[in-house]
């Protein structure tokens, strides 16, 4: 049975071996004429000449004909034609045992499902294969790409593109060095100086995988997103973007930057960062979260930012042990949420989550006087809410299990230190960010120790702690 096979294939590739070197035939030609030179008959045709082979038409001005060789140079108004295929050329040489023409001054190729031309090309007639060189274009109704270097499959639409490649449908614009696109597959696979442009979304990365059909896209290495519409800007090393749910993800030393003209521009730093698009637009930042806003700073392990709540409004969420710095102020809390009106911090609410574990009290710290470095006002309690006039905290307001401890001032000079605790606590600060008055609504307590006695007392709550590490622009 093996011997039968084997016999068989043979025969195969033996018909297919004579099939695919028939000789070319001339059928017409308004003059001719032969010669032989080294062995080797030569014709030469000209006026409405028409070679045949292999089913394929071929019409040129003038010719020369290679019989032995099974080759002909064709000049003048080229036309080839084969099924439903057309080719267009002012030059080129056909080689009958390869079913190939080799053009060279400009070809055009037309079929039912897209057409091409460029400035010099080799097609391939048994393998319904295009290879052509410089300023390619491959024209389809849903589709355009230009490049370089490309190459072309009629029977699965598949084009493998080279140089300054532009693949262009109705839905984005792809850039890169190179391409692959497979149309029948609705996949675009790009590298090396990839861009593309989709969805009012500008994407540039070193490789970038686009899916038609699911609307998404992969994109890696030195990636950076442009979010035309709110002016965001992101990077990373990683990102998949989806159109129809207007949601990107971004993996690896994530980045987003939001600029503002007012100068208070935003950057979020985390290792992976979740943009969801629709409105109102939010972002979550996961792992190692760092904020810079201004003179607002921020570190945690989960971030939520939502842009547009309101008119003008913006809040930023911290959880996972939040760590926030307004100028000399730090706070801790189980969480941490910000409002933003008009770019500028307005309120600051810090929460404790009794039912977390590890849960922690909300405590503030605050520098009391810079000329005291050893010197920190302190707040703790479950709820603490700070309320910023312009760039200045105005009040604190503390609403249960509420302790404090702040230093008294007379011009220049310290004048002592106050402990207080209550409910429903509101410190409020002057203009020097000293406290000028505080209001207890229930189950007030307070001591003021003189400043001869300061050194008698423990000036800091049980839970002080300064953190340096606070977040750097990089």
């Amino acid at each position: 049975m093996i011997r039968v096979l084997i016999f068989i294939f043979n025969v195969f590739i033996f018909i297919n071996a004579l099939y695919s070197q028939e000789k070319i035939e001339l059928k017409k030609a308004d003059k001719l004429e032969g010669k032989s030179e080294n062995n080797q008959t030569i014709r030469e045709a000209s006026g409405n000449v028409h070679f045949v082979h292999n089913n394929t038409d071929i019409y040129c001005n003038s010719a020369i004909q290679y019989v032995e060789q099974n080759r002909i140079e064709l000049k003048g108004n080229v036309k080839i034609f084969k099924d439903t295929l057309s080719l267009y050329t002012e030059k080129a040489y056909y080689f009958g045992n390869e079913s190939k023409a080799i053009c060279e001054n400009g070809i055009t190729l037309k079929d039912p499902n897209a057409t091409l031309r460029a400035d010099r090309g080799i097609y391939y007639f048994n393998e319904s294969k295009a290879h052509f060189t410089g300023d390619v274009i491959i024209v389809n109704p849903q589709y355009k790409i230009t490049a370089k270097e490309l190459i072309y499959f009629r029977n699965s639409e598949d084009s493998f593109c080279k140089g300054n490649v532009v693949v262009t449908t109705e839905s984005s614009v792809i850039k890169a060095e190179y391409i692959d696109f497979y149309k029948r597959l609705g996949k675009t696979f790009a590298r090396e100086k990839v861009s593309i442009e989709k969805d009012s979304l500008l994407i540039i990365s070193d490789t970038l995988t686009d899916y038609s059909f699911e609307k998404k896209s992969i994109a890696s290495g030195n990636v950076k997103i442009n979010d035309y519409k709110t002016g965001m800007f992101a990077t990373g090393d990683y990102l998949e973007n989806y159109e129809n749910t207007l949601y990107t993800i971004i993996k690896g030393d994530a980045v987003l930057i939001r600029p503002e003209k007012t100068g208070d521009t935003l950057f979020l730093y985390s290792k992976v960062l979740e943009a969801f698009r629709k409105k109102p637009e939010y972002y979550i930042a996961r792992d190692s979260v760092n904020i810079i806003r201004s003179d607002f700073l921020a570190r945690c392990g989960l971030s939520k930012y939502f842009t547009g709540v309101s008119d003008s409004v913006d809040v930023i969420t911290l959880t996972d042990n939040p760590i926030v710095w307004q100028k000399d102020i730090q706070m801790v809390a189980d969480s941490i949420y910000a409002e933003a009106i008009e770019n500028k911090i307005r309120k600051v609410y810090a929460k404790r989550l009794p039912y977390i574990k590890n849960s922690r009290f909300s405590l503030i710290i605050s520098l009391s006087d810079s000329n005291f470095s050893d010197r920190y006002d302190q707040i703790k309690g479950n709820n603490i809410i700070l309320n910023f006039d312009g760039s200045k905290l105005s009040w604190v307001f503390v609403d249960s299990n509420a302790v404090g401890i702040y230093y008294s001032y007379e011009g220049k000079k310290a004048n002592g230190i106050n402990f207080i605790d209550g409910e429903f606590m509101t410190i409020y600060f002057d203009e020097n960010q000293k406290v000028k008055k505080v209001r207890i609504e229930k189950n007030p307590n307070g001591k003021y120790v003189p400043e001869i006695l300061i050194n008698t007392v423990d000036r800091f709550l049980p839970e002080f702690i300064i953190y340096e590490d606070k977040p750097k622009r990089r």
